[in-house]
């Protein structure tokens, strides 16, 4: 299980890099595997993979092992393209990497998303401690889930409930972010049943808990 403050940087630097290439499909510089990689790659990549470049090898093994295959092929054709880069691109590329981390977290905006018909209105009514505990307890098995809850809820609710979350549980969560906009509205209705029958279940147990 990931424990301790580096986990929850590591995780903060893999949404900086992805915020560096945003703006650029990260698909576009996704070859088939086998074949060879485009003789250029997107100026997003390319700010990722010049402040790749310059992190400490342990730092850069860890994050690596967080990002998924796919970005881990982006990221590799990126590097292949900044072997001459001079050194004055990379440490301008890692400032703006700091600067991303130092940002916060970006939770990702849906676009599809529904505030009036959003299934997430199952988390309406329950305390917020319930809420974090919930999340906290799916986070080790379903980070997914509790990320696509996360980005669903008003932000108001998400900050409180965020704040409310052990280091250990925003590490795991962290890293599921950029799947996110990936997760279809049938799936994420899903996603909000099985949040909702948690809460129902805890909430049923509080009630028959006895009091000390």
């Amino acid at each position: 299980m990931l424990g301790d403050g580096r986990d929850v940087g590591r995780s903060r630097t893999v949404l900086a890099l992805r915020a560096l290439h945003r703006g650029a499909a990260i698909a576009d510089n996704n070859p088939v595997e086998g074949k060879p990689p485009p003789t250029s790659v997107a100026a997003g990549v390319r700010r990722a993979a010049l402040a790749f470049s310059v992190l400490p090898t342990p730092h850069a093994d860890a994050i690596a092992h967080l990002l998924t295959m796919r970005e881990r092929v982006t990221l590799r054709n990126g590097l292949s393209q900044v072997r001459d880069a001079d050194d004055g691109d990379r440490i301008a590329a890692l400032h703006a990497l700091l600067r991303e981390v130092r940002a916060g977290i970006d939770w990702p905006v849906l676009d599809t998303h529904n505030p009036i018909d959003c299934p997430f209105h199952c988390i309406d009514g329950h305390p917020l401690e319930r809420v974090a505990n919930v999340f906290g307890l799916l986070a080790e098995r379903q980070a997914l889930t509790v990320a696509v809850a996360l980005c669903h809820i008003p932000s108001d609710t998400r900050d409180e409930v965020w704040g409310q979350l052990d280091k250990a549980v925003r590490a795991q969560i962290l890293p599921e972010l950029g799947e996110v906009p990936q997760v279809g509205t049938v799936r994420t209705r899903l996603l909000a049943r099985e949040v909702g029958t948690r809460l129902t279940r805890l909430a049923k147990l509080e009630t028959t808990r006895p009091t000390t």
